[in-house]
């Protein structure tokens, strides 16, 4: 068992022993994954193949371009049923890595659905995990790479200071603490890349694949695009913003242009929520929110069968941009008022 400092205690036996106990896995994470779902899958991936299992890493949708060079060629799939459902069903166990809840894992969740093998979720998010057979889910954890630095360590002390290994872990608890600026960077977390720094990673050379590589042209356009919807509520604490991918396509904009933009719209001084709201051709629209610290936005994000972070969350909606933001700013207002009349 081992203990944070925060004082959670987790106790990683019964996964030492589906790990040790079992040759086959198949991985996954959340639709649209970020540095912290793709690093956690790599980091145990690379370790259990070095003792000799086979994994397989089947993801809803690709990686990020941003994040093309935490895999090595073929390392992730894109998961597609006629092809894989029968990898998985055979398979000896499915970790799912990140998710917040159970619908993000999209088809292959659907599929897993009706799969008679051991389940297991290993995450820092709060939600709605009853599909596990063994969820590992700690909300206080910084990360799901910082739970997959301590699981490693308690499985091989030195497996953390091979760069294979080390590197994705530490990307993965830089991109889920924003650099290690958010109030998240706690001292286990810290003392982890630390170590990891120590093993040889390279911070900057990370931190220019996850956060500079990101400001592609086609990501100027649609920033551009963002700022001339710009919405102010609430006296400029909510802002937000709507964006079609059909209007940016032409422009040179790619669908991975649209992501993080709620991020950008929080960091507008005296905002303290932003939203993005988005929709790609032939899907539902996304919802992004992002919160300064103070007010919760995930509440809003669950009224819509969303989740997440108190002050990261997310949701799809069904209808048109118009009618879905509409409802979104309407919930979200609401929030900031229920929360100004209780602080």
């Amino acid at each position: 068992m081992s203990l944070d400092l925060t004082g959670e205690q987790r106790n990683w036996e019964v996964l030492r022993t589906l790990l040790i106990e079992n040759s086959n896995f198949v991985f996954s994470t959340h639709v649209q994954p970020d540095a912290d779902g793709i690093g956690s899958q790599l980091g145990l991936a690379r370790y259990l193949t070095s003792i000799g299992k086979t994994v397989h890493i089947l993801n809803p949708s690709p990686v990020r371009v941003n994040l093309e060079f935490l895999p090595e060629n073929g390392e992730i799939q894109v998961y597609d049923s006629n092809l894989h459902a029968k990898l998985v069903a055979e398979s000896d166990v499915f970790i799912a890595f990140d998710i917040g809840h159970y619908n993000r894992l999209m088809d292959i969740g659907v599929d897993l659905m009706s799969m008679d093998i051991p389940k297991v979720s290993i995450d820092h998010h709060p939600g709605d995990k009853s599909q596990f057979n063994y969820p590992f889910d700690f909300p206080t954890a910084s990360s799901t790479g910082v739970l997959i630095y301590d699981l490693i360590n308690s499985m091989d002390a030195k497996a953390c200071s091979r760069d294979e290994i080390a590197s994705p872990i530490y990307s993965a608890m830089m991109s889920d603490t924003g650099n290690f600026r958010f109030n998240n960077t706690d001292p286990e977390t810290l003392m982890a890349a630390a170590n990891l720094v120590a093993a040889g990673v390279k911070p900057y050379e990370l931190y220019v694949h996850i956060y500079e590589d990101l400001n592609t042209p086609g990501r100027l356009q649609v920033i551009q695009k963002l700022l001339s919807h710009l919405k102010y509520e609430c006296d400029g604490r909510l802002a937000w913003s709507i964006i079609d991918f059909e209007d940016i396509s032409p422009l040179g904009a790619v669908p991975d242009d649209m992501n993080s933009l709620s991020d950008f719209i929080r960091s507008i001084q005296g905002v303290e929520i932003g939203v993005s709201i988005t929709k790609m051709p032939g899907q539902l629209v996304d919802v992004s929110f992002r919160s300064k610290g103070k007010i919760p936005v995930n509440t809003v994000a669950q009224f819509f069968d969303g989740g997440g972070h108190a002050f990261a969350a997310g949701c799809t909606v069904i209808g048109s941009l118009e009618d879905a933001a509409e409802a979104i700013i309407e919930k979200t207002m609401a929030a900031i008022k229920a929360w100004d009349e209780h602080a």
